[in-house]
Formats: C-alpha cells, structure tokens, sequence
C-alpha cells in the first residue's frame, strides 16, 4: 500500500522572472544614480545651466561639527512677574532676530526657567555676532533729550512693544531704518506723535540716550521710518541701529553670563572618522549577511545600500535636521535597526523552513517569515519611535539631534525590511525557487521523513517474502 503526503500549499503570489528583472534594474538605477549624486558636485561651467551640490554636502551641520558661537543669557532675577510667557516671549524673539540677520541655522532654547542658550554654527566673524546676541537691552521712546533727567511721564513706548526693525530705502535710494509695533505700541506711538508732532522722540536704550530723530508727522498704523545722514549711505550703520532697536525688543531683561567660541576641528575630525569606520562596518555587516544567509544577504547588502543612499538624501532635504555628534550616533544606530530587522525576517525564514513538513517550500517559507516577523518588528521600532518623540520634546539640542536622526533612520528602515527587501528575495526566487542551499535553508523533518520512508519500505517487503 502506498502512502501520498499531501504538498503544502504555497503561500503569496509568485513574481515572474520579468517583473524581477524590473526589480534588479529599478533599484540598482536607484542606488547606482543615488551614490553618483552623493559624491559628484558640478558648477555652473561644467553644467552650462545650474549649479550641484553633492546632496550630503548640504546637511545642516550643528555647533560641535562646524564651530560657531555658543551663549547663555539669564533674566534679570528681580522682574519675576509672568517670568515663564515672557522668556517664551523672548525666545521667539530673538530667534527672529538671528534669522533675519542671516544666522537661519541658529538655535534658542529656554533652559530652566530663567536662562536662554544660543547656539550659532559656522559663523565667519564671531565679534559681530557676540556684538549682536551679546548685549540685550531695554529700548524707551520718550520725551525727554541727551541731557534730561527721565520721568515717568516722559515714557511713551517701550522695545517690548515693537515687533521687527529692519533696514529698508527710500524714494531717494538713501538707507533708512523700518521699525513696527504691536496693537498696543501702536495706540501709544500714535499718541505720542500726535503730542511731540514737529518735535523730537527720542530714543534711550539701556538708560542712555541714542537718537533724537524729529517727529514730521503723526503716525497712526504702527510704522514708521527713520533716517539719518549717519546711516544714509551706510547699510552696515543702517544694519547695526535696527540691531540694538530689536535687542531691546525682549519680553525680559537679559544678562550674558556665558560665551565662547567653539572649533570645528574635533567634529570634523569625528565625522572623518565615523565615516570611515562606519563605511569598513556596514561592508563586514554585508559580508557577514551574506555568508549566513547567501542570497538571502545578498538581498540584504542591496537594501541596506539602498536604505544609506536614502537616508542621507532625507537627511540633506529634511529642513528640521542639523547634524551633530550625537546625531551621527543617532544614524549608526539606526542602520544597526535596519540589519536588525533584516536579520529578525531571515531568522524567521529558516526557522520557517527548519520546522516545517517534509514538503515545505522555500515560497512558503518566505512568505510566512515575513508575515509572522511584522509585530516583532513594528513593536520594537514604534517603542524606539515612542522615545525619540520624548527626547525630541524634551531634550537639549543635541538630544533632539539624535532623537531626529533616529527616527528618521527607523521609518526608512521599516519601509526598506518590509517592502525592499521582500521585493529583492521575491526577485531571487523567481529565478530559483527549488534549492535551499542557494538561501542556506535547511529542513530536518524532510531528511527525517526521507530515512523513514526508506525504513517502512524494507518493511513492506519483509512481510510479502514471509506471505
């Protein structure tokens, strides 16, 4: 009598070798044309149209990899008064203040609750910049001149009032300094033109007196113009008044209490040197992959070279990322979770293949290690996820730097483990599908079966012999 053990169905669709050569082209396009871009940078000669910049090129690079300037303020301990809204106030504030002069990569935080940390990378003349952050004053529009004692009366409108200052031109091509208030500061400087109308409004900042320009008419929307022969001609003298009006402008009374200026030389020559390591790394990890799981790693390497290329293209075009050393760590442990995930699915595969029947497929082996690798793998990675969310509201810079990084670095993973890398193995086994080894599969029950197969075999012949 002859036994029939029934063939496992395979499971999920099998690819035709011609979508798989799409795959290999498409992605291999992908990687190919993505490391070109990466280390090529063109100028406008060589192009004849437009200028390119090698994309890793342009990450924002934080404090500790491009130098900069690096400063602590603390409000002035004795106006305690709604000190939280007006240091939040004051944060924003001078936050715009360093954007409009050009320090677009500047970061402010509120540390505490009375001190304000000012991060500037790659800054060309740090004594211009500490003469801009370094010295946050009270701004006063008033009647009284140079040589008047000050009153309480005298006192129209204060810089917390005023919104923006800025340099601007006139009809005559002459500098000229735009200042604009708020609701409040406009109802008073309204007043306080209608009042002084042909006369001075003079300027004090920090208790001394600055300018007393003349009062031509009333003014009654918030904003106004002022102009001197000082600056007429002059943007950088016209530049540095708007300056001191907009340090006055602050919710809160600041003092500097720290400041340096910090080289670049230790984060260049750290991100020299995680690149390097991190390059002879992510090869032993592919070659690693590869002698453990054969095409399985191979289509491993090539997903883990696709998730790289796109990594860094998302962090150079990502306008929140400015990369620091701990945001440099935030990247290697992230292509970590990338191999790891990797690793969870083919680990499943085996085990897949290993413990199934006697007539298991490598299709359905695959098919199954996949789908049953998801929770393991979303549950880890959304618990990551969960604490960089905390650590990105939470924490200093830098911790915001590594928090960003790495959950920009586990999104991309689990889309490159999850699709890629399904869409590469489902390419291999289009084109060979029958022999284990080609994915170092091995299945014990099989072997187990064969030899049982053999023994009952004897057995039948034994008893027609004896009949």
């Amino acid at each position: 009598m002859n036994r029939n053990i029934p063939k496992e169905m395979n499971s999920g669709p099998k690819m035709t070798k011609g979508k798989a050569i799409a795959v290999f082209v498409i992605i291999g396009v992908l990687i190919a044309a993505g490391a070109v871009f990466a280390f090529v940078s063109l100028d406008h000669g060589e192009l004849g149209v437009w200028d390119y910049v090698a994309y890793p090129k342009t990450i924002s690079l934080g404090l500790d990899m491009k130098g900069g300037v690096y400063a602590v303020f603390e409000a002035n301990s004795s106006d305690t008064k709604n000190l939280s809204s007006r240091m939040d106030g004051t944060v924003e504030q001078l936050s715009n203040m360093l954007y409009d002069k050009g320090y677009t990569e500047a970061s402010v935080s509120k540390v505490g609750d009375d001190r304000i940390r000012v991060e500037v990378p790659d800054v060309s003349d740090p004594e211009t910049l500490f003469n801009l952050i370094g010295t946050p004053s009270s701004l006063e529009f008033r009647s009284e001149g140079k040589d008047e004692e000050l009153t309480d009366e005298g006192l129209w409108v204060t810089g917390k009032n005023l919104e923006d200052a800025y340099v601007s031109v006139d009809n005559d091509k002459n500098y000229v300094v735009a200042i604009k208030f708020d609701s409040y500061g406009t109802d008073r400087f309204a007043k306080a033109t209608t009042e002084l109308n042909g006369k001075a409004l003079n300027v004090w900042i920090n208790g001394e007196w600055v300018m007393g320009p003349t009062v031509n008419s009333v003014i009654t929307n918030g904003s106004a113009i002022i102009t001197s022969e000082e600056w007429a001609s002059s943007y950088t003298a016209a530049s540095e008044m708007a300056t001191k009006l907009l340090a006055g402008a602050f919710d809160v009374e600041l003092k500097l209490v720290e400041s340096r200026e910090i080289s670049a030389t230790l984060g260049v020559n750290a991100l020299s040197t995680s690149l390097i390591i991190g390059a002879i790394a992510i090869g032993l990890i592919i070659l690693l992959l590869i002698f453990l799981y054969r095409l399985l790693g191979v289509a491993s390497g090539l997903a883990l070279s696709y998730y790289i290329i796109t990594y860094i293209f998302i962090l150079s075009v990502f306008p929140w990322v400015q990369l620091t050393l701990s945001g440099i760590a935030g990247v290697l442990i992230s292509i970590g979770m990338a191999v790891d995930a990797n690793v969870i699915i083919f680990s499943r595969i085996k085990d897949e293949y290993r413990s199934g029947t006697g007539e298991i497929s490598i299709q359905t082996a695959v098919s199954s290690g996949f789908r049953k690798s998801i929770s393991a793998i979303m549950d880890g990675n959304i618990t990551t996820l969960l604490g960089c969310l905390v650590m990105y509201l939470l924490g200093t810079s830098s911790i915001k730097s590594f928090a960003l990084t790495l959950a920009i670095g586990i999104i991309i993973s689990i889309f490159t483990a999850l699709v890629i890398t399904r869409l590469l193995v489902s390419s291999f086994l289009a084109f060979n599908r029958e022999n284990p080894k080609l994915y170092n599969l091995y299945n014990k029950n099989k072997e187990e079966s064969a030899g049982g197969a053999s023994a009952d075999l004897t057995s039948l012949e034994e008893v027609g012999e004896n009949e």
